[in-house]
């Protein structure tokens, strides 16, 4: 297998193992540095979110800025060319998949040497509606959860070509910051953290006499997927003298829909829920296998921000 190994990663090994170790004959690695191809790469130098926005594809972007690494600074790259590949993850019409096609290209002309004294690429800026139109897709013909795979490779003026998959994980880690593949996710930026008021009714247990009320916190898990604080919102109080529900019990948002994800509580219990939405409202209708329900009403000030999943 070809590896590349840049000029950088010679240096640096040089410095960590000292001089002395190069009569060492069990630094085989060391030793045969001069005999393995040295190729080039593009480090990343700076650059912004990659997400595609669906609730705002005009309006996304993603900037970055990449220096070239070779034996000469840069100057063994004739030219730096990005394809791009669509990910279509919801084919409910027949998979839409296609690519890689070419999305830019630049040659060696266009380059300017870096603060750090390299060679580098114009400043790059990949809009939502370019990606898109790399595949004639309208924005409604792309849903969360698609991807835009962008592979960079690299030409040498001898024509030999470097990517990232003949370049090994040590130039492509957070080390030495290669970049050659990137992913431009589409999809809706979620938050729905925060504390909330809540009224609680028609509990379960004989020693609740009326509703109770209080305070729940909404939690990010990551990725669009929230867990309540308590999700039997204050009836454990009367009910068992306090303590509260949890366990994988999970809803998640896409694109401002919602929907349950998660139905065991901590216990082993399974949990069904009934929901609606009115206006500053959202009522939950809960109960378990254990025997407890209740209605629950949680207030999100100005609106809720959602619908609910058919």
């Amino acid at each position: 297998m070809m590896k590349n190994i840049n000029i950088l990663m010679t240096l640096a090994i040089l410095v960590l193992l000292g001089t002395s170790s190069c009569e060492d004959p069990e630094r085989l690695p060391l030793v045969v540095l001069d005999t393995v191809e040295k190729g080039a790469y593009p480090r990343l130098i700076d650059d912004t979110n990659t997400l595609i926005n669906l609730f705002d594809v005009d309006g996304s972007a993603y900037t970055y800025e990449v220096e070239f690494v070779d034996e000469q600074g840069g100057g063994l790259v004739e030219e730096y060319i990005l394809d791009i590949v669509y990910d279509d993850n919801n084919p409910s019409n027949g998979d839409n998949s296609a690519g890689p096609v070419e999305f830019l290209k630049f040659d060696a002309s266009q380059f300017t040497e870096s603060e750090n004294g390299y060679l580098k690429a114009p400043e790059i800026t990949i809009t939502g509606p370019e990606a898109l139109g790399a595949f004639g897709l309208s924005e409604d013909e792309v849903l969360a959860g698609d991807n835009f795979h962008f592979q960079g490779r690299i030409i040498l003026e001898d024509g030999r070509v470097f990517s990232q998959n003949n370049s090994s994980a040590t130039v492509t880690g957070p080390a030495f910051r290669g970049h050659f593949n990137f992913t431009m996710p589409a999809n809706c930026p979620s938050d729905l953290t925060g504390t909330y008021s809540y009224v609680t009714s028609d509990i379960w247990c004989p020693e609740s006499d009326g509703p109770v009320s209080g305070t729940v916190d909404i939690v990010a898990q990551g990725g669009g997927v929230y867990k309540f604080s308590d999700w039997a919102f204050g009836s454990y109080v009367p009910c068992y003298g306090g303590g509260g529900a949890g366990g994988n019990l999970t809803f998640a948002e896409t694109c401002a829909e919602v929907e349950f994800t998660g139905f065991t509580d901590s216990f082993g219990d399974t949990w069904t829920f009934e929901s609606s939405i009115d206006g500053e409202e959202w009522t939950i209708k809960w109960e378990n296998t254990f025997g407890e329900f209740a209605t629950s009403v949680i207030t999100f000030p100005g609106g809720v921000p959602f619908v609910l999943a058919e």
